[in-house]
Formats: C-alpha cells, sequence, structure tokens
C-alpha cells in the first residue's frame, strides 16, 4: 500500500507539473521601489508575461546599477537594468564575469543625464584663476559656461547614490585621475558646497534641483566632443532646468538604461531571453502610449525607431 501511494503521489506531482507548467522564474534587479527601473520592468511583466506562463518574471528592489550588474554575476539575478556605462566599466573590472558572451542586452531603456554642477567662487588645486574668475551667477545663469571634462583632472568632484559609480566609470574611461568623494546622502551634498558635483538621472532630477535651489551651484555645459572618442558608449544630450524663474539649458551628455540578462552556450537556455526582446520590441508603441505606463517608454520608443542601438552585443531574435 505505501509503495502505491508513493506511485501515486509521483504521478498526480508529474501530472500537475504538465498542467500548471514548473517554469522558471527570472529574478530581475532593478532600483527602488519608486523609481524607473522598478515601474518599468512591472510593465514589461504586464505586457510580455502572461498570467499563467510556465516562465514569470520577479521585480527585485535593489540599489540600482552596481548591485544589478554584480547581482548577474553571483547568480542573485537572471535579469537585471543596468546603465550601459557601469556595465562597460565593471567589464574592465572583473572581464571573467562581465563580457559580451555572458551578458547580452534584451532591450535598450531610457536615457540617464549626466549633470556637473559647479559652486560659485569655486577654485580648482594647482589651477590659475583666470578662467575660474569669471564664474559669477549672473554670467553663468544667462551663458551657460562649456567645460572639458579634462579641466576637472586631479580634482575632488563629489557624487552620491549609484551616480557615485557612473563618476568612476567617466574617471577611468577618460583618465582623469579625479578624487571621487562619496557622500552618503543629498543633505551631505547639500552641507559641502566646496567641490564641484556630478550627478546622473533623469531629468527633471530632483537632487539637482535642489543644488540649484541653494543658488550656490550653476548647472555647467560639458563639451561631449571631447568624451565621445574615448567612451563612445556616452551619447549627446541637453538638459534643462529652471533657475531663477527662467529655463537654463545646457549641452551634456547621456548614458542608457539597458536591461540584461545572463547568456548560455546553448541557444535552448537563451530562449527566453530572446522571446522577450522579441515581446518588449513589438510592445513599444503601446508601451509608449499607455497611460498606466512609465513615462519613460515614449522616450525608449523614440530612441528605438531612431535605429539607437547599444554597443553592447544582444540576444538574438527568436527563428521565424
Amino acid at each position: 500500500m505505501k509503495t502505491l501511494k508513493i506511485i501515486l503521489g509521483v504521478f498526480l506531482i508529474s501530472a500537475l507539473s504538465a498542467s500548471v507548467g514548473f517554469g522558471k522564474t527570472y529574478k530581475t534587479g532593478t532600483g527602488g521601489p519608486t523609481g524607473n527601473y522598478f515601474g518599468m520592468t512591472n510593465d514589461i511583466i504586464s505586457y510580455c508575461v502572461e498570467e499563467d506562463a510556465a516562465d514569470t518574471i520577479e521585480a527585485i528592489n535593489t540599489n540600482g546599477s552596481l548591485e544589478n550588474c554584480t547581482g548577474l554575476t553571483n547568480k542573485k539575478f537572471s535579469m537585471a537594468i543596468v546603465q550601459e556605462d557601469v556595465l562597460q566599466f565593471m567589464s574592465k573590472k572583473m572581464p571573467n564575469k562581465v563580457n559580451q558572451n555572458r551578458i547580452k542586452v534584451i532591450s535598450g531603456l531610457h536615457l540617464e543625464t549626466a549633470h556637473l554642477l559647479v559652486p560659485f567662487g569655486y577654485q580648482p588645486e594647482n589651477q590659475s584663476k583666470g578662467f575660474w574668475a569669471g564664474l559669477k551667477s549672473k554670467f553663468s545663469d544667462e551663458k551657460p559656461i562649456t567645460l572639458s571634462m579634462s579641466i576637472l583632472k586631479g580634482q575632488k568632484v563629489v557624487s552620491t547614490g549609484g551616480s557615485v559609480v557612473s563618476l568612476k566609470a567617466l574617471n577611468y574611461f577618460l583618465n582623469l585621475g579625479m578624487k571621487v568623494v562619496e557622500m552618503k546622502s543629498m543633505d551631505e551634498v547639500l552641507k559641502v558646497r566646496k567641490y564641484p558635483v556630478f550627478l546622473v538621472g533623469g531629468q527633471p532630477y530632483a537632487p539637482v534641483e535642489k543644488l540649484l535651489d541653494t543658488n550656490a551651484f550653476t548647472l555647467v555645459s560639458i563639451d561631449y566632443d571631447k568624451i565621445k572618442a574615448q567612451a563612445p558608449f556616452y551619447l549627446k544630450s541637453t538638459a534643462n532646468y529652471k533657475v531663477k524663474g527662467k529655463i537654463k539649458s545646457v549641452s551634456t551628455f547621456a548614458v542608457r538604461a539597458l536591461i540584461v540578462g545572463k547568456s548560455f552556450r546553448r541557444a535552448s537556455k537563451n530562449k527566453f531571453m530572446s522571446e522577450l526582446s522579441q515581446c518588449i520590441t513589438e510592445s513599444l508603441p503601446d508601451l509608449a502610449d499607455d497611460s498606466d505606463t512609465n513615462a519613460n517608454w515614449e522616450t525608449v520608443f523614440e530612441l528605438e525607431n531612431d535605429g539607437a542601438q547599444s554597443g553592447w552585443s544582444y540576444f538574438p531574435l527568436p527563428e521565424k
């Protein structure tokens, strides 16, 4: 009788597995619970994962790109949203674990804008006062100053949160030798007004608005042409903010967020990623128009429509 019960139990489990599907849950590193990464991942789930599907996606809250990229290497995540500069930077630091054979792009997402804010009266160490003496509030508000990032070579530059790793990546790829000063919070950044501040985020970015509201910093234009030769994955962009009641526009650069996944040698293991890539591509017009989805999908649709492609390798689309 005991043997019969075991056989029946095995049979029932097998039958249940066949009917329910018992597929894989693809844990996906995103960001904070109120952030774009988490929201866009749930939009993808809504559009590309059927309720009764065997394979599902689970959006996991994280601290952002660095944790997500690391999570792909230690089997914590199957997929993640990562800024391309972080991906490129980690590939230099951990080439055996982060490379274009082991991690591939499922879809390009939105742009994250780079912001460089310089305190009024700032004087770099060991540099002449000529240029910086002209950094006056009225002048800077009316005529944005355009800087080459090389002017910050060897200088202390402040950052916080996920922007820190982006600053380290920029420092590495442009060989600037900057001294990255990591602050624990924006409150600390607001207290220290001696050094330039570098922040990366979708504009309008609240931390940038906070700094501008102090009237202690100016948002400067960045010479993109001096950057693209050394780091072509950065893209030309513009930042627009209200300063003293007027819109101030500065030229700058941006980096694209990507949803990426672990890649395997066996094509069958990558089937889900390829099908997901195709679904996102086909769903972009609706994701952009849907009032219930993240507003950044409109930007993603425009970028893809213009043929924008990451320099990182992609999962191949399913064969028809």
